[in-house]
Protein backbone atom coordinates (compact mmCIF):
# COMPACT_ATOMS: atom_id res chain seq x y z
CA UNK A 1 0.00 0.00 0.00
CA UNK A 2 1.23 4.00 -0.51
CA UNK A 3 2.58 6.24 1.75
CA UNK A 4 1.17 9.66 0.49
CA UNK A 5 0.81 12.84 2.26
CA UNK A 6 -1.55 15.21 1.82
CA UNK A 7 0.44 17.81 0.24
CA UNK A 8 1.36 15.51 -2.66
CA UNK A 9 -2.45 14.09 -2.55
CA UNK A 10 -3.81 17.53 -3.38
CA UNK A 11 -0.70 17.83 -6.31
CA UNK A 12 -2.76 14.84 -7.89
CA UNK A 13 -6.49 16.31 -7.29
CA UNK A 14 -5.16 19.48 -8.49
CA UNK A 15 -4.06 18.05 -11.49
CA UNK A 16 -7.07 16.40 -12.21
CA UNK A 17 -9.17 19.37 -11.73
CA UNK A 18 -7.34 21.32 -14.11
CA UNK A 19 -7.49 18.49 -17.08
CA UNK A 20 -10.80 17.78 -16.44
CA UNK A 21 -13.18 16.91 -18.43
CA UNK A 22 -10.51 14.35 -20.03
CA UNK A 23 -8.40 11.92 -18.05
CA UNK A 24 -5.48 13.17 -16.10
CA UNK A 25 -2.32 11.14 -15.39
CA UNK A 26 0.78 11.23 -14.20
CA UNK A 27 3.66 8.63 -11.88
CA UNK A 28 3.81 9.24 -8.46
CA UNK A 29 7.74 7.99 -7.95
CA UNK A 30 8.85 7.26 -4.12
CA UNK A 31 10.67 4.47 -2.25
CA UNK A 32 9.87 0.77 -1.94
CA UNK A 33 10.12 -1.34 1.74
CA UNK A 34 7.52 -2.77 4.02
CA UNK A 35 5.43 -0.29 2.21
CA UNK A 36 5.27 2.23 -0.98
CA UNK A 37 6.04 5.87 0.76
CA UNK A 38 5.24 8.54 -2.11
CA UNK A 39 7.65 11.71 -2.65
CA UNK A 40 7.01 13.38 -5.74
CA UNK A 41 4.36 13.35 -8.55
CA UNK A 42 4.66 13.78 -12.07
CA UNK A 43 1.83 14.97 -14.11
CA UNK A 44 2.27 13.57 -17.71
CA UNK A 45 0.87 14.30 -21.04
CA UNK A 46 -2.63 12.26 -22.18
CA UNK A 47 -1.51 10.55 -25.23
CA UNK A 48 -4.99 9.44 -26.15
CA UNK A 49 -6.67 12.46 -28.10
CA UNK A 50 -3.70 12.33 -30.40
CA UNK A 51 -3.90 8.64 -30.92
CA UNK A 52 -7.46 8.72 -31.38
CA UNK A 53 -7.52 11.31 -33.60
CA UNK A 54 -4.67 9.50 -36.32
CA UNK A 55 -6.09 5.87 -35.47
CA UNK A 56 -9.62 6.24 -34.39
CA UNK A 57 -9.99 2.36 -35.57
CA UNK A 58 -7.56 1.08 -33.15
CA UNK A 59 -8.32 3.67 -30.16
CA UNK A 60 -11.98 4.87 -30.46
CA UNK A 61 -12.03 6.57 -27.51
CA UNK A 62 -10.61 9.84 -26.29
CA UNK A 63 -8.92 11.62 -23.67
CA UNK A 64 -12.83 12.02 -21.92
CA UNK A 65 -12.74 8.18 -21.50
CA UNK A 66 -8.86 7.24 -21.39
CA UNK A 67 -5.49 7.51 -21.11
CA UNK A 68 -2.24 6.78 -22.57
CA UNK A 69 1.29 8.04 -20.96
CA UNK A 70 4.19 7.86 -22.91
CA UNK A 71 6.70 4.92 -22.54
CA UNK A 72 9.67 7.02 -23.54
CA UNK A 73 8.34 9.69 -20.58
CA UNK A 74 7.61 6.59 -18.26
CA UNK A 75 11.63 4.76 -18.96
CA UNK A 76 12.71 8.74 -18.31
CA UNK A 77 11.02 9.30 -14.99
CA UNK A 78 11.62 5.57 -14.04
CA UNK A 79 15.39 6.07 -14.82
CA UNK A 80 15.99 9.48 -13.17
CA UNK A 81 14.34 7.83 -9.79
CA UNK A 82 16.30 5.05 -10.08
CA UNK A 83 19.25 7.59 -9.90
CA UNK A 84 18.26 9.23 -6.80
CA UNK A 85 16.96 5.75 -5.07
CA UNK A 86 13.76 5.20 -5.66
CA UNK A 87 11.23 3.94 -8.23
CA UNK A 88 8.09 4.66 -9.55
CA UNK A 89 5.13 3.55 -7.04
CA UNK A 90 2.28 4.26 -8.78
CA UNK A 91 0.78 5.68 -11.12
CA UNK A 92 -3.33 7.89 -11.43
CA UNK A 93 -5.53 9.08 -13.16
CA UNK A 94 -8.46 10.26 -12.98
CA UNK A 95 -12.67 9.42 -14.17
CA UNK A 96 -14.37 12.38 -15.32
CA UNK A 97 -17.73 12.33 -14.30
CA UNK A 98 -17.36 8.52 -13.45
CA UNK A 99 -17.03 6.70 -10.27
CA UNK A 100 -13.62 5.37 -8.60
CA UNK A 101 -13.14 2.16 -10.24
CA UNK A 102 -10.59 -0.10 -11.62
CA UNK A 103 -11.42 -0.90 -14.87
CA UNK A 104 -11.01 -4.19 -16.60
CA UNK A 105 -8.95 -2.15 -18.97
CA UNK A 106 -7.04 -0.95 -16.17
CA UNK A 107 -6.25 -4.45 -14.73
CA UNK A 108 -5.26 -5.52 -18.35
CA UNK A 109 -2.63 -3.12 -18.81
CA UNK A 110 -1.80 -3.61 -15.26
CA UNK A 111 -1.46 -7.37 -15.19
CA UNK A 112 -1.34 -8.58 -19.32
CA UNK A 113 -0.96 -12.58 -18.14
CA UNK A 114 -3.01 -12.37 -14.95
CA UNK A 115 0.38 -10.93 -12.76
CA UNK A 116 1.16 -7.42 -12.43
CA UNK A 117 4.04 -6.09 -14.59
CA UNK A 118 5.44 -4.16 -11.43
CA UNK A 119 3.96 -6.47 -8.20
CA UNK A 120 5.06 -3.15 -5.98
CA UNK A 121 3.49 -0.68 -7.83
CA UNK A 122 -0.32 0.65 -7.01
CA UNK A 123 -3.14 2.82 -8.81
CA UNK A 124 -4.36 5.18 -8.14
CA UNK A 125 -7.62 6.85 -9.59
CA UNK A 126 -9.73 9.76 -8.27
CA UNK A 127 -13.25 10.88 -9.69
CA UNK A 128 -13.91 14.27 -11.15
CA UNK A 129 -17.09 15.73 -11.29
CA UNK A 130 -18.51 19.17 -12.78
CA UNK A 131 -14.30 19.62 -11.86
CA UNK A 132 -14.81 18.88 -8.50
CA UNK A 133 -12.81 15.61 -6.65
CA UNK A 134 -15.66 13.37 -5.49
CA UNK A 135 -13.60 10.45 -4.31
CA UNK A 136 -10.16 8.80 -4.57
CA UNK A 137 -8.49 5.25 -4.46
CA UNK A 138 -5.38 3.02 -4.50
CA UNK A 139 -5.72 0.13 -5.93
CA UNK A 140 -2.96 -2.62 -4.86
CA UNK A 141 -1.94 -5.75 -5.99
CA UNK A 142 -2.85 -8.30 -2.93
CA UNK A 143 -0.72 -11.41 -3.19
CA UNK A 144 -3.17 -13.48 -1.16
CA UNK A 145 -5.94 -13.13 -3.22
CA UNK A 146 -3.87 -12.76 -6.71
CA UNK A 147 -6.09 -9.24 -7.48
CA UNK A 148 -6.05 -5.91 -7.13
CA UNK A 149 -7.72 -4.51 -3.96
CA UNK A 150 -9.29 -1.03 -3.37
CA UNK A 151 -8.21 0.81 -1.04
CA UNK A 152 -10.03 4.37 -0.19
CA UNK A 153 -8.36 7.32 -0.12
CA UNK A 154 -11.06 10.59 0.12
Amino acid sequence: MLKIDNQLLQEIYAECRRAWPEEACGIVVGQVGSHLVATQVIPVRNLQNELHQSDPKRYPRDAKTAYVIDPKEIERIAREARDKGEAIVSMFHSHPEHDVYFSREDQDMAAPWGEPLFPHMSYLVVSVTAGEIKGASEFYWDLESKKYVERKIS
